[in-house]
């Protein structure tokens, strides 16, 4: 057996039911909270009006930052470290998907007195996803609490935001961004909506994938890998048709933490720097969407190169009936849950076009590989 590395110190509490005992959890953290959100609407404001309960119950008074936007931005964080420091909070808590976990992430991590962050030094120093070391003296306790199933936040040491003005991704990584507690409950997840879940559950899936077919592997990740993959093939399309089906929604949730896990140990293949580009200069497309837009040429590319591990994929997730490649059913997958118009839905100027093709991390990722790079997103967004 090969030597690896595997580090995941975060408690989850997994369950249906299971955000009752975030009562249980803010006793420990203090009197005062900052809780992170999406803007409040609909079946969400339910959710929100819960959980403030839920703490009000333990004594905890809870102040509410709900500015964060899809792609968030540093601008947001950055208000929100603003709105803690204002309130002189004593935990943070997201309750979100993707979006809203990285925001809250760092609004912890990166907490202090003046509210103010080198954006430059930040990236520069924590730029390692696999080093563990203790977070900066200022930072605030955090607890997530995941409302989608895809981008494995709860569970992981990364957190991406949008730097608008260069029209970049900014990526995070430090152990001290694995949440203290995370609480997957999907009862939580049962009013997202099918755009939303086909989006996130692909992105739980590319996470599994993707980790599986990097080299820091473990025999810790590759079962967490290939268990996380079959189940998106098996509940994704489910969960879409039946929104209300909790064990679909339980099984994603899954999935979702797996992934996550795999991710935070194995890292990300090419699509997601390439998606991450398409999502930096058009932030209105969602990640698991630039993702599919990119995956159909990235499977063409990857699976000469890694044939073995997308024949294990393919005979782990087999199915009598089905006797294609594992990339046509990787692509079958997408139709089945209209990913594959991501492209049309995204309706990218001319200008876009052009500002992703020229970007200068197209030529920086494998810079002895450029031209098939380059080729690569060309096709994708043909």
């Amino acid at each position: 057996m090969k030597s690896f590395n595997f580090f995941m110190p975060t408690q989850i509490r997994f369950g249906v039911g299971r955000i009752s005992e975030l009562k249980e959890v803010s006793e420990n953290l203090g009197k005062k909270c900052l809780l992170i959100s999406r803007p409040l609407n609909g079946s969400q404001k339910k959710t929100y009006e819960r959980i403030n309960g839920i703490l009000n119950e333990a004594g905890v008074s809870v102040f509410n930052f709900d500015e964060i936007i899809p792609n968030p931005t540093t601008e947001g964080v950055e208000r929100g470290i603003e709105k803690a420091v204002e309130h002189q909070v004593d935990f943070i808590l997201g309750v979100g998907g993707g979006s809203v976990m990285d925001s809250a992430k760092l609004i912890a991590f990166l907490y202090n007195a003046e509210a103010k962050i080198n954006w430059d030094n930040a990236i520069e120093k924590y730029s390692n996803p696999f080093a563990v070391g203790p977070s900066p003296k200022t930072s605030l306790p955090f607890v997530a609490v995941s409302t989608t199933s895809g981008t494995g936040s709860q569970s992981t040491q990364a957190a991406v935001v949008s730097d608008t003005n260069n029209k970049n991704k900014v990526t995070i990584f430090h152990s001290g961004l694995f949440p203290y507690v995370s609480i997957v409950d999907p009862e939580l997840m049962l009013t997202v909506p099918a755009h939303v879940t086909a989006a996130t559950g692909f992105d739980a899936f590319t996470h599994a994938f993707e980790s599986y077919l990097g080299n820091l592997t473990s025999p810790l990740t590759e079962s967490m890998s290939l268990q996380a993959i079959k189940i998106v093939f098996d509940y994704l399309p489910i969960a879409i048709e039946n929104p209300a089906d909790i064990e679909a929604r339980t099984q994603l949730a899954w999935a979702d933490t797996l992934a996550g896990i795999c991710l935070a140990n194995g890292g990300a293949q090419l699509p997601h720097p390439l998606g991450e580009i398409i999502g930096g200069i058009c932030p209105r497309v969602p990640h698991g969407e630039t993702l599919a837009i990119v995956y159909p040429e990235f499977l063409k590319y990857k699976e000469p190169l890694a044939q073995d591990k997308f024949d294990r994929v393919a005979r782990y997730i087999n199915s009598k009936d089905d006797d294609r490649s594992l990339g046509e059913r990787i692509i079958g997958l997408m139709k089945k849950v209209r990913l594959s118009e991501a492209l049309q839905r995204a309706n990218l100027t001319k200008e876009e076009h052009k500002e992703i093709m020229n970007h200068p991390l197209l030529t920086l990722l494998m810079p002895e590989n450029t031209d098939q790079i380059k080729k690569i997103m060309s096709n994708s967004l043909a």
